[in-house]
């Protein structure tokens, strides 16, 4: 269990170890964390590989696909975006336990740019995947066939 980021509100700062980067005191208490920041911009490869080395070794990281992939290309032609990731994120190795996918209100589901999205995002990794759609027809039979298909559990906004 965990949040999304490990910021400590100073409220809670006595629930947690006190010594250590955020990060390191956060990991002393949960075991998991979303990496939101990623949405926004990039990490270097090396940034991730710090953070995995800060934690202890069951500790567990889910991170957010990029905004360019799912608000601006709107998950299509986005191939090399996906590969620059994937290669920044594998910096977590095998800490690294979901990709999420979080999706705009505006975007609704399209048979032939979801297969062939998820499908080039499976081929590329073997993590986990979660997708966070907010469009209605993303809730129908087709998407949710198409979805389990390549196994990716749909999450709740």
């Amino acid at each position: 269990m965990g949040t999304a980021g490990w910021g400590i509100p100073s409220r809670y700062k006595d629930l947690f170890p006190g010594s250590g980067a955020h990060l390191e005191r956060y990991s002393g208490r949960l075991a998991g964390v979303e990496i939101n920041s990623s949405f926004y911009k990039p990490h270097r490869r090396e940034t991730y590989e710090r953070w995995t080395h800060s934690v202890p070794e069951d500790f567990r990281f889910c991170v957010k696909i990029p905004r360019a992939v799912t608000h601006e290309h709107r998950l299509a032609d986005c191939e090399d975006l996906i590969g620059a990731f994937l290669g920044q994120a594998g910096g977590l190795g095998r800490k690294l336990a979901v990709l999420l996918v979080q999706l705009p209100p505006s975007l609704s589901f399209e048979p032939r740019v979801t297969e062939e999205f998820f499908g080039l995002l499976r081929k590329q990794t073997g993590s986990k995947i979660a997708c966070e759609p907010r469009h209605a027809s993303w809730f129908e039979q087709d998407a949710d066939a198409l979805l389990t298909g390549f196994r990716v559990a749909r999450v709740a906004a």
